[in-house]
């Protein structure tokens, strides 16, 4: 039972991660690596940026998006557990997540106050790995997050605007693993409660810049948890554990270098340090042992550059690059994330088919670093890990 219970907490301490933290929600941000934040335009900026509503026409604002998910296969070489040495693979994972705006037309006469709506997955995505001596740390993981997110912005100067929403997150969480680990089969979901914050300042038609927030959640995963008893066979009880969706701060600014071509630059800040520790909690055994667990992750910073041009009165082209750091250090990191730094390539293109409707897609690649862990449980090298985004989507005004 020992065994079990250390096994569960292993693979339960990594619900969110950079990994599985999913800042492209739209298609001009997928196209820009995330560089979409003081030159937010369309609906999306309900999400990327609320303060810019302040500043679109008066129309009401729609886009629709789709972004199908690629995820290949990591590869690990070396021991686990003092095993020999050995060679493992996970499976590849592919998803399609949807995402809706809306910005509502200006609720006053003097068109200061703007509502705006996002329903989107800014978290989740799946690790598992079918066999072998890891399955038994991470056998299946599954995170689904959806965030329902209504803001308001209003527009304190013809160049300066502050915007307040409220951040509704849905989680849902699986934990695997094989019957080497117990037989662990830990389901639960949560609602759970946070909010957001941003301000936009235009000192010049060609020069924005933005700050925005958004506050940490913690993900009150409760639940069942299904696990084979050495003695009395399969049993269920219920289970629950918390882990942060973290705060980030992103500070952007953005230039108009020619009348056909900007720049973005971003810099985010994201607060994985909330996540020190994980208290697995099964009340029908009172403490687990090895409980809480220290985890110190640590924040992290990402750097953003988007490039967007102007090619003619219908079609703009846009190329994005950017760097992100992994909060998960050597001695936390497992088989449920195998978490590295990333570099990120992107492009995309959208056209406009006419002055109310337009349709683009963009296409992103994730490359992580090969990594080597030398720790109490792993002794060897994961490689190979990167992820595919492509996005299509439509936007229109009414």
């Amino acid at each position: 039972m020992k065994k079990l219970l250390v096994v569960s907490a292993v693979a339960a301490t990594s619900l969110m991660a950079s990994g599985y933290k999913i800042p492209e929600q739209s298609l001009n941000s997928t196209a820009l690596s995330g560089a979409y934040v003081s030159n937010t335009s369309a609906a999306d900026a309900a999400y990327y940026n609320p303060a810019n509503m302040a500043f679109m026409s008066s129309d009401k604002h729609l886009e629709l998006n789709a972004m199908y998910i690629h995820l290949n296969p990591i590869e690990f070489s070396g021991s686990v557990g003092g095993s020999e040495d050995h060679t493992a693979e996970s499976a590849s994972e592919d998803f399609v997540i949807p995402q809706i705006y809306v910005v509502s037309t200006p609720l006053d006469e003097n068109e200061d106050f703007r509502l705006g709506l996002s329903v989107n997955a800014p978290a989740g995505l799946s690790k598992r790995w079918p066999s072998g001596v890891e399955a038994a740390f991470a056998e299946e993981f599954t995170l689904k997050v959806i965030e329902v997110n209504p803001t308001l912005s209003y527009r304190i100067m013809d160049n300066l605007a502050i915007a307040v929403g409220a951040r509704f997150v849905y989680s849902e969480g699986i934990i695997k693993t094989s019957s080497e680990g117990g037989g662990l089969d830990l389901e639960g979901n949560s609602w759970d409660l946070g909010y957001n914050l941003a301000l936009s300042y235009k000192p010049y038609e060609s020069w924005g810049m933005a700050l925005t927030y958004r506050s940490n959640v913690d993900l009150t995963e409760e639940g069942g948890d299904t696990f084979t008893h050495p003695t009395y066979g399969t049993m269920t009880t219920p289970a629950s554990v918390t882990v942060p969706l973290p705060a980030v701060l992103t500070i952007a600014t953005d230039v108009d270098v020619t009348d056909s071509t900007n720049l973005e630059l971003v810099y985010e800040r994201a607060f994985w340090s909330a996540y020190d520790e994980l208290n697995i909690k099964i009340p029908a055994f009172g403490t687990l042992p090895g409980q809480p667990a220290d985890k110190s992750w640590e924040d992290t910073n990402t750097v953003r550059l988007g490039l967007t041009q102007e090619l003619d009165d219908y079609f703009d082209l846009m190329l994005g690059l950017a760097y992100d750091e992994t909060p998960v250090p050597e001695k936390t990191l497992g088989f449920e994330l195998p978490d590295s730094n990333a570099i990120i390539f992107s492009g995309g293109i959208r056209w406009a088919v006419n002055d109310a409707f337009d349709i683009g897609a963009a296409v992103l690649y994730d490359a992580k670093e090969d990594r080597t862990v030398s720790s109490d449980t792993i002794d060897g090298t994961f490689s190979g890990s990167s992820a595919l985004l492509v996005s299509v989507g439509l936007g229109y005004r009414f």
